[in-house]
Parts: structure tokens; sequence; C-alpha cells
């Protein structure tokens, strides 16, 4: 074992119980090793062994328990501490190699910013979202018969705020990215799920889409809730403008009207596209309404990419900074026996990230870019109660900040107004 570290808690006059100062010694001090490392409490101090050498042994005994109880409960597994003897009884404590993230994909039975399409597969089908962005599969797209009745359904995450309110954050497997949109894609034919055709692609276009650096394909991959992104380095995103000229385009100087009602076909119209389909919002009820997008945009403000799967895609680029730092803190002091949905949301970056779990109250970030201003969000929910935990602050990261957020009990039914009045 690699003892970096031994600390002697503050218990006083043969104190059986953990006082405020020993529980915040404990914490702190499992915040501040490193990762893969071990730290060794000693609950006996020597003036209590040179006093009486048998009691202290029986106390030492005691706090230990209590000690062992007290991480169980700040979300500290057993497998991580164990008790060692020398002389006397100690507990050594081992902070893990890696730590899990503390956001997990949720409200996913929300269906409100769901769009679904139904299509003969012969025929093909263009989105259209409240964002001005667009997806589009060609005719025959998928998998089964020309005559194949094919259902699409699709989910758009395009805000900060959907990030938070879905649990869907921008950390992808080599560190954080800046997202210009992603996306949840299911495709059915009788009921039964159905993938795209062999060397089949389909194209997603960003509205007013940032293209003074790359920005590429990305894949989400699910894992107990937690989703991370992988890119596919081969499929770039790049300007409208650069695109070739089909029967379908225009000039990059020419602009486009866009309406999105129940209808007709498509017509070209004086330079116009006036697109008429069929395209269903489910709200919360699993009811279906109509969409209708309205819009002006110009080809050479679209950026343009393809993928070649369906699940989670983002539209995302892995953001470089001069110096990165990991940020450690702490809510409510970090003695705390339910744990919380920890976020930090850049103010000038579109991207929100997930923090990390160390305790059920100690949190520790991803790489994060030094100077950038940011706000952190932790939200306690409890399926059982109308009645939740929330805490914010916006600070400048650097390597000097020492940060407890401070909690406050909310109602269940006004987080949503929360959210959208500290995410912008």
């Amino acid at each position: 074992m690699n003892l970096t570290r031994e600390i002697q808690l503050p218990f006083e006059n043969n104190e059986l119980a953990l006082n405020e100062n020993v529980k915040s010694k404990i914490l702190k001090s499992y915040l501040e090793i490193g990762k893969g490392n071990w730290i060794c409490f000693k609950s006996i101090s020597e003036g209590e062994i040179i006093k009486n050498r048998i009691l202290a042994y029986k106390i030492g005994k005691i706090r230990n328990n209590r000690i062992g109880e007290f991480l169980l409960k700040n979300g500290i597994l057993q497998s991580q501490f164990k008790r060692k003897y020398s002389s006397f009884e100690s507990i050594w404590l081992l902070k893990p190699k890696t730590h899990k993230s503390s956001v997990k994909l949720f409200n996913t039975n929300n269906t409100t910013n769901k769009v679904v399409k139904s299509f003969k597969n012969s025929h093909g089908c263009l989105f259209m979202f409240e964002s001005g962005n667009s997806i589009e599969f060609k005719p025959m797209s998928f998998e089964g018969f020309r005559s194949d009745k094919i259902n699409v359904h699709v989910q758009e995450f395009n805000s900060k705020y959907d990030f938070v309110k879905y649990g869907v954050t921008a950390l992808g497997n080599k560190g954080m990215l800046e997202t210009q949109g992603m996306y949840f894609i299911e495709a059915f034919s009788n009921e039964q799920k159905v993938n795209l055709r062999p060397r089949v692609s389909y194209t997603l276009k960003i509205k007013d889409g940032k293209s003074d650096v790359p920005f590429y394909s990305f894949y989400g991959k699910e894992n107990g809730g937690q989703l991370t992104w992988v890119e596919n380095s081969q499929q770039k995103f790049y300007p409208e403008s650069n695109q070739k000229n089909s029967g379908n385009s225009f000039g990059e100087n020419n602009s486009v009207f866009i309406e999105v009602t129940d209808g007709e076909d498509g017509e070209y119209n004086s330079g116009f596209i006036e697109v008429v389909d069929t395209a269903y919002v489910e709200n919360e009820f699993g009811e279906s309404s109509v969409l209708l997008i309205r819009g002006n945009r110009s080809l050479e403000d679209d950026l343009v990419g393809e993928f070649s799967r369906l699940g989670w895609i983002n539209c995302d680029r892995f953001y470089d900074a001069e110096e990165t730092i990991t940020m450690k803190f702490s809510i409510d002091g970090g003695d705390c026996d339910t744990p919380y949905s920890v976020y930090i949301i850049f103010k000038d970056i579109n991207s929100v990230l997930p923090i990390y779990k160390v305790t059920n109250g100690t949190y520790e970030s991803p790489k994060i870019p030094v100077g950038e201003e940011a706000t952190l969000l932790a939200v306690q929910i409890s399926e059982k109660s109308e009645k939740y935990k929330f805490a914010f602050q916006d600070i400048t990261i650097s390597n000097n900040s020492s940060i407890d957020l401070r909690s406050n009990i909310i109602n269940k039914s006004d987080l949503d107004s929360y959210l959208r009045d500290i995410i912008f």
C-alpha cells in the first residue's frame, strides 16, 4: 500500500461522537488526496494513550465504528476502507482511480421535445426543428422494402437548459466538448426497431452554425444512464456553401423560406422553398400536435454533417484550452447522506459538463479551461418527495477558488422556472 497521508483526527476529552471538526477533517482530507492513494485516519491521540492505554484502545474501537458509519452515510463504499492494526486500530481509506459522473439521463419519459414522422421508405423525410436545424433521410435509407411505412422519432437537445433538464452533457471520451446540437433518433417499422441500410448516411444541418473551427460527427454511448461522446474523425461538418449543387439546391447567396405545416409536398417558388409536410410533437400527456416553423435562412449560414448510425448523435468538437485545471468543491460543508446531480454550465461556450461524485457532498470536475465564466448547479432529486434541494453559484474558473455551495429547499414544481432563470 502507498500511504500518502496520515491524519490525526481532532477528538477531544475522550469523546466518542464525531464532532463537526472531525467530520470536516475526514471529508476535506479525502477530497484532497490523489486518486488511487490511501489515507490513514488515527482516532487516538498520544496523550490519550499515555493517560490510559486500555481505555484508549476501547475508545478507538468505538470511534472507528462511527467513522465507518459516517463514510458509508456519505456514499463511500465498504470496499474502499478497512481497519488495520499496529499497536492501535486505525481506518485506512482508498480513493478510487476514477470517479463516476454525478449526472445521469433523466426525464426521458418527457416527450415534449420529441418530433414523430411517418413516411414510406421510398420517399425519405425531412425533419425541421424549432431551433432551425434540420435532419434529412434520403429515400430508401432504412432496412426493408420500398413500400414499408417508417416511423422516426427524434428528440432535439439544443440549449443548455435542455442539457441540464435531460442530463445530456458534453463530455467526450477525450475531454470537454463544445456542441452545436444533440439528438436522439429511433426508427420503427411494424412496431419493430429498424436500422439504416448499410453504407447509408443522413444529414444534419445546423442553422447559423459556427464554422471558424472544425466540428465533427459524434456518437453517444450510454452506460448506466451516463452518456459519453466519441468522435468520428472521418465525418467532418462543412459549410452549406461548400456542398455540391443538386436539383434541390440554390446558390450560396440565395435565402430559403421554410414552413412546416400539415399539407402537401414541397415546391419551389421564386427562389424560395416552401416545405409542406406533416410533423407531430408529443406533449407530456402523449398527445400529438402539428409542428409549425417559420424562418428565413441563408444557405451559407448552415453547417452540414453526415451520420451513419441512429441513436445518440452530436455536432461537436473537443474544446482546446491553453490551461486546464480540475476543481474540487463541496455542498453544505460536504456532509450529506444523499448525492446531487451536479453540472458546470459555461457562459461563453455552448457546453454543460457533468461533475464527478467523490462523496455525496464533495465533487470534482473533469479538466476545465482556466479563466472561463461558469455556473455550478446542483440539484438533489427525490422521487418520493415534492421538495428538492437546489444550489448554484457563478464562478470564474481558477486555481485559487475554494467553493462550498449552499443549498435551499424548493418545490418540485418550481425547478423548471429556476433552471430557466439561471441557465443562459
